[in-house]
């Protein structure tokens, strides 16, 4: 690329500079909340549910205690969620302890939209946090998807360019048809952002490869039910490379997001271009309405003239051998009978008259 591309390329490097500090600090700042202002008496009602229903079973079960509960109800959330429901933990009258990347992660769930909800604020200066915290940061991602966005697109253009060459030469497609290279571009865009990272959570996280497959498209469209989360804390996962995988989710996030934005936009365009080129061959109602009522779509002038030459020229019927004037040309008028009576009642005296 040129010094445009290189110019795009430090700036998406200073905004992204820009929000990993955004997403350290908000995670350094929700776990600060979170731990220092939690009230156990404020917990939220579905905690009281669960240590109600807890209490109750260890009763009629002597032989169980509430920490064998409480591992139970994790594993259960595991098995069904894929997480932990952090709001709910064996020491209620503790503050209980929240892990800084997981405060990391969560944040960066708020910033790209996504919002999984495997996890959220519990203390009242937690979600005022998180309210502030996505108004600050959602702007400055959405800058980082632009730019990302340009650059992604001037890399889909340029495969497109090589594909429409390699075909013209290959085949008898002319360069100029752009629908083979666009479509294999985009094929191997999609095989970069879903198929490869699908095969990647295949492996990471024991899922299967349409539950990962599944798992990228909801998270790159944004939608984010939280059935499945990646990067979720796992028990024989080093911390070091706990934090890569993290920050590698957020990085595949980001350029597949910008990915799929610019590909639909891209489709939209060419949608709009060809809609435009088939309304340019329909015929346009007004342009028969509109016009003389004499005039015939598709003659030519020079037709048109000779036309009202017939019509209206020497041959016409109203021209110098018009018959309908009460004469025949080169003859003499005959009077009928009626009329030579009319005309001798009113004293007139027809002279040399043919009858």
């Amino acid at each position: 690329m040129g010094s445009d591309g290189q110019v795009g390329w430090k700036q998406i490097t200073v905004v992204f500079c820009v929000l990993l500090a955004i997403l350290f600090v908000g995670a350094g700042i929700f776990k600060a909340l979170e731990e220092n202002l939690y009230n156990p008496e404020a917990v939220p009602e579905r905690v009281h549910k669960v240590e109600d229903v807890v209490v109750e079973f260890v009763k009629n079960h002597s032989y169980v205690t509430n920490h064998d509960v409480y591992e139970l109800l994790k594993r259960i959330d595991i098995a069904r969620h894929g997480y932990i429901d952090n709001a709910i933990h064996e020491n209620t009258s503790e503050n209980y302890h929240l892990d800084y990347m997981e405060s990391w992660y969560f944040c960066m769930t708020i910033v790209t939209t996504i919002g999984y909800g495997h996890m959220g604020p519990v203390t009242d200066a937690g979600k005022v946090f998180c309210c502030i915290y996505a108004l600050l940061g959602i702007p400055v991602w959405i800058i980082l998807l632009t730019l990302v966005g340009a650059q992604l697109s001037d890399s889909s253009r340029w495969i497109e360019k090589r594909v429409r060459e390699l075909l013209a030469r290959v085949t008898q497609i002319p360069r100029k048809f752009r629908a083979p290279g666009l479509a294999i571009s985009l094929t191997i865009m999609i095989t970069l952002f879903f198929f490869l990272p699908a095969l990647v959570f295949h492996k990471v996280e024991t899922w299967t490869y349409l539950e990962s497959i599944y798992f990228c498209v909801i998270t790159l469209t944004t939608v984010g039910f939280g059935d499945f989360v990646a990067a979720l804390p796992a028990d024989d996962m080093h911390i070091a490379a706990n934090v890569v995988y993290k920050i590698s989710v957020f990085l595949w996030i980001t350029v597949g997001l910008a990915f799929l934005a610019g590909s639909l936009e891209r489709i939209g365009t060419a949608l709009k271009i060809l809609g435009e080129k088939v309304t340019d061959m329909d015929l346009d109602p007004t342009e028969i309405t509109d016009g003389p009522e004499n005039e015939v779509i598709g003659e030519t002038n020079e037709a048109h003239d000779a036309d009202s030459n017939h019509v209206n020229g020497t041959e016409h019927k109203n021209g110098s051998n018009n018959v309908t004037n009460g004469r025949k040309s080169g003859k003499e008028k005959e009077i009928e009978p009626q009329e030579l009576a009319d005309w001798g009642k009113n004293g007139h005296y027809i002279q040399d008259t043919k009858l």
